[in-house]
């Protein structure tokens, strides 16, 4: 029986081209775009990072209970490692991994390569598939006269070394610092960061990176771990809770007050992978495709009651000659299972292209993110996840758009409708206001996503207007790695002086500087202030401001004035007295209602100006400059201060120039050589593009509920125009009457427009209801704008209205069209 229902069904839908054609653009439209947005959360948010067994992989971290801040998690030291080595039972195997650039050297041309100093289990704890070799062994150290290993990424190998299989026993030199090669990982292989190209033994992190790296009890590794088989993320937390504070009690974590309690904790992989800005965005994103997945089937479902009515005779012969009420109604599902079916694999087919040009902006806020540690991995796949989903959608659409019309349908007074015949215009009463309901609902949950659409690009647009204290244009940013080894801060400020000297040789530079970071990133060092003469009530009252290690020219370089004293001088060297530059919102904040210019600060946690002996005078007030994401209270006390009093060689390095600074990129290259022939650009790109980045999640969010709201729109106003032109044919007989009595124009205008407001205007009020709930949601996500934003809310309404409009002109020029005369003598 189902077969022949489903012969019936292709055929009945191939005897209706427009009606089969107008269903599956919406349902198609519908259910591609809920399966796109699947694949970016299922991707973003649901699938496991791209290891094996990955459910059983988790990250730890030291936690700290302070009474201001409440539970903060950090990383961990490698002698605080050793020690979770040697007392976790709950895991099979810990493994460390912490990122780093280094430069790959002893070539014409260096390159900065993505690295993981890791320990001897990363790898197993990873479960890292290698195409060639073993790896490292268990003890890191290699023997006398020999060479640390390294492991190659798949792509380093393929680039470097032409993929060559007997690349084992190869030389690579990083940093200066000669390495084996002792394995080749596979090429889906990129580390727990998502971004490494190749992997060195920790133990060679003092001889390539941080000299302290093994003694130091600073936190800044990251610790991933293994469950064992019987374990859980549950007990293994129950674990930690006890054994992170004998680590504590053996190997001390700084206390910000006597009431800290230190203890440690672990959360899965895949939670620590998610970034917070991102899964707020995809969740309101797939909230938006449901409610436009909702619009599609309500417009099929009004096609379908339409079509209904067409089929009332049809239906009555049925039931008179023996068919079951039952039978009508799985006939009719049926019919709704192959449209359907039909729109699902167009859907798919669309979706897969989608996903060729729509992936999820990577995130800038890496600091939240375990300082960049742990990947994302949010990368759109058309894998089965994405097919169930879709194959569920679609027995989902059946039941939301079929089952309602055909038990409607089945229910049909056989009699009547046999006497009924097919005559023309005769529409029910009862199908007329089923269809006006179902656009009702249309019109109320396309209000629903404008208003979203417009609060959003309401934030956007403030987001852009943001003045950002500087001028991006022109400005050209990357970052230099040199060895830490090979530089200590002692010797790094004579490195950088002869980096922007040569810079500043290059033709069309006008001005270049240094810092930890760039504007608009999450990069910039803090410390805790302190103020000479002005005590704070604990240590743990030190607000935190930001900290900037920069040259004499930067705030000419980035265009930020001076408001008041003076700028940092190429004076103002180590050996003579400490002088700090601050910016508006420092002197606002601190000095309120006095002059800051003189007054002396130290920072607590930085190095060179971390006691109040070496504590420096203020000697200028900057304009303000957004140094943080702008959705994140971009401006903050910055406080700035000559490299050559205290730097690290690792800096962000800003040049303006007169044109387009790509240009000049191979020449600057050239230039930072002749500084140090192993130093290479690394992250190289304008300030402008970075502005773009840093915004680009508020951008994408928006561009695709646009998208997703237009659908909206244009399917609700295509629900209109049915139902509009349906009144019309159905009421053609009385146009006709009316006209020939002397109606005018005009009142047969009212007379069809009436039955559109009778839907359109509760179903606006009901839209604008739900609008106000969904702006309350959408409150964390908006910068600087009301989730009540009158303006919003109105332009929604007057583009409703003007679609309205736009789908009523049409059916209402055929109704001005009508001919009494044809309509009498058809009489």
């Amino acid at each position: 029986m189902i077969l022949h229902d489903l012969r019936y069904a292709v055929k009945a839908l191939r005897r209706m081209p427009v009606f089969t054609t107008a269903a599956l653009l919406s349902l198609t439209v519908g259910i591609a775009a809920s399966a796109a947005v699947f694949s970016l959360v299922d991707s973003a948010l649901l699938r496991t990072p791209p290891f094996p067994e990955a459910n059983r992989l988790v990250v730890l971290n030291i936690t700290q209970r302070t009474p201001a801040a409440g539970e903060l998690r950090h990383r961990w030291s490698w002698p605080r490692f050793q020690l979770l080595q040697r007392y976790a039972q709950s895991f099979e195997a810990v493994a460390t991994s912490s990122n780093n650039v280094v430069t790959v050297t002893g070539t014409a041309h260096p390159e900065p390569l993505r690295i993981e100093l890791v320990s001897a289990s990363y790898l197993a704890v990873m479960r890292a598939p290698l195409v060639l070799g073993q790896g490292f062994s268990e003890d890191l150290n290699p023997a006398v006269g020999k060479t640390h290993g390294v492991v190659l990424g798949y792509a380093l190998w393929q680039r470097r070394f032409d993929g060559t299989p007997n690349v084992l026993g190869s030389a690579l030199s990083l940093n200066g610092v000669p390495l084996t090669v002792v394995g080749v990982a596979g090429p889906a292989f990129t580390g727990v960061s998502g971004l490494a190209q190749a992997w060195l033994p920790a133990t060679a992190a003092p001889l390539v990176t941080y000299r302290e790296y093994l003694t130091t009890n600073q936190n800044f590794i990251t610790v991933v771990g293994r469950l064992r088989s019987q374990a859980t993320v549950e007990s293994a937390r129950a674990e930690l809770a006890v054994l992170g504070a004998r680590i504590h009690a053996e190997q001390p974590s700084e206390a910000d007050s006597a009431q800290d309690e230190f203890s440690a904790t672990a959360m899965s992989l895949n939670d620590a992978r998610i970034d917070v800005v991102t899964r707020r965005a995809l969740l309101l994103l797939a909230g938006a495709a449901a409610v436009l997945l909702l619009i599609a089937c309500a417009n099929v479902a009004g096609l379908l009651i339409g079509r209904a009515e067409g089929r009332r005779r049809e239906i009555a012969i049925r039931l008179a000659i023996g068919s079951t009420r039952g039978g009508l109604v799985r006939q009719m599902l049926v019919e709704g299972g192959v449209l359907a079916a039909t729109a699902g694999g167009l859907a798919l087919i669309i979706s897969a292209w989608i996903m060729r040009f729509v992936s999820i902006p990577p995130t800038q806020a890496r600091g939240r993110n375990f300082y960049g540690a742990v990947g994302e991995f949010a990368v759109p796949a058309m894998d089965w996840r994405l097919l169930t989903f879709t194959i569920l959608v679609c027995a989902f659409t059946v039941v939301l758009f079929a089952l309602l019309p055909a038990l409607r349908s089945s229910r049909t007074a056989i009699a009547s409708d046999l006497k009924a015949g097919t005559a023309p215009g005769g529409g029910s009463s009862s199908a007329i206001g089923a269809r006006e309901a179902v656009v009702g609902l249309q019109v109320a949950l396309a209000v629903v996503l404008l208003v979203g659409c417009g609060l959003l690009l309401s934030s956007y647009a403030r987001l852009r207007q943001t003045p950002l204290g500087f001028d991006p244009k022109g400005l050209l940013t990357f970052m230099i790695r040199p060895s830490e080894v090979k530089y200590e801060t002692t010797t790094a400020p004579a490195l950088l002086d002869r980096v922007l000297q040569e810079i500043e040789r290059v033709p069309g530079v006008d001005a270049a500087t240094v810092d930890g970071c760039a504007p608009l990133s999450t990069q910039c060092a803090n410390a805790s202030l302190h103020i000479v003469d002005r005590p704070w009530a604990s240590a743990t009252d030190a607000p935190t401001v930001l900290r900037h290690y920069v040259a004499p020219d930067h705030f000419r370089t980035l265009r930020v004035p001076i408001l008041r004293g003076r700028s940092l001088q190429p004076s103002d060297r180590a050996g003579r007295p400490h002088v700090v530059v601050i910016n508006e919102a420092a002197a606002k904040r601190f000095w309120p209602n006095e002059d800051p210019l003189g007054k002396r600060v130290w920072f607590e946690g930085s190095s060179g100006f971390g006691r109040p002996e070496e504590s420096a005078e203020i000697v200028g007030i900057a304009a303000d400059v957004a140094y943080q994401p702008l959705a994140e209270n971009y401006i903050q006390p910055d406080f700035f201060t000559h490299y050559a009093q205290f730097t690290y060689p690792s800096r962000m390095v800003l040049v303006r120039t007169g044109g387009d600074p790509l240009v000049l990129v191979p020449q600057i290259a050239q230039a930072v050589r002749r500084a140090d022939a192993d130093l290479a650009l690394f992250d190289v790109q304008t300030m402008e593009t970075r502005a773009q980045l840093s915004w680009s999640k508020h951008s994408f969010q928006a561009a695709l509920f646009v998208v997703i709201a237009f659908i909206a729109l244009s399917l609700a106003a295509t629900g209109v125009y049915a139902v509009t032109a349906y009144l019309v044919a159905s009421r053609t007989r009385e146009i006709g009457v009316r006209m020939a009595l002397g109606a005018s124009a005009r009142q047969i205008t009212s007379a069809i427009i009436a039955p559109t407001l009778r839907f359109a205007v509760p179903g606006a009020a009901a839209g604008l209801l739900g609008a106000v709930f969904l702006g309350r949601i959408m409150r964390a996500t908006l910068y600087e704008t009301s989730p009540l934003d009158s303006r919003v809310l109105l332009g929604a309404v007057c583009v409703l209205g003007v679609s309205v409009i736009a789908a009523n002109y049409l059916p209402l020029r055929r109704a001005l069209a009508v001919n009494p005369v044809d309509v009498l003598r058809s009489e």
